[in-house]
């Protein structure tokens, strides 16, 4: 009995090293900062490649997103030593509100990926707080000013002469599906043909 209290221990208190985003609120495009945080006297393990999925409130349930990065392999399990924290990027995707799903191991072979094959105890389970991603609007970006989205962008630094139709043009919500494009009207229209 004794050799499965720290078992029954690493279950109840896995849920206590939540992870936790820097805010509650983030504008969407924006980027922010993850942070796990092992408050056990064990070594934790997270998955080697991605450590959490995002998902999105829809309705009354919780839908996964899937992680930043699509990876061709999982990696092996990655170890978090008693008292480390292990920080990771994170990138507001659409409006709405977020948490983050982290899949949490106890007593695993770092030379295996984060599975229950591999490890005493394995949850996938443990959340970050919710957040929100809240819709910023439209600006006008890129180097000539040339561009309407909804976060900076980078372009080349070159100017051309259609760039100049967007001085007066206005940018907003008037794109499919209510994306970030310049406002169609005649004087634009007009203008960019011309300048062809």
């Amino acid at each position: 009995m004794t050799k499965h209290v720290p078992l029954l221990l690493a279950v109840a208190l896995l849920a206590a090293c939540g992870p936790a985003t820097d805010r509650d609120r983030y504008a969407v495009g924006e980027t922010g900062v993850a942070t796990f945080h092992n408050q056990l006297v064990m070594p934790l393990y997270l998955a080697g490649c991605n450590h959490f999925d995002y998902e999105k409130r829809v309705g009354d349930a919780w839908v996964s997103q899937g992680p930043d990065l699509t990876c061709i392999w999982e990696g092996l399990a990655e170890p978090v030593a008693p008292g480390e924290v292990v920080t990771d990027p994170i990138r507001a995707r659409e409006p709405g509100t977020w948490r983050l799903r982290y899949a949490v191991g106890a007593h695993c072979s770092d030379a295996a990926p984060l599975e229950a094959a591999h490890c005493s105890v394995l949850r996938d389970d443990v959340l970050s707080n919710e957040f929100e991603v809240e819709d910023a609007g439209c600006i006008v970006t890129g180097c000539s000013g040339q561009i309407c989205a909804a976060t900076e962008v980078a372009s080349t630094c070159e100017w051309l002469p259609r760039y100049a139709c967007f001085r007066d043009a206005e940018c907003g919500r008037f794109g499919p599906g209510g994306s970030c494009a310049w406002k169609p009207t005649p004087e634009l229209a007009m203008c960019l043909e011309a300048s062809r």
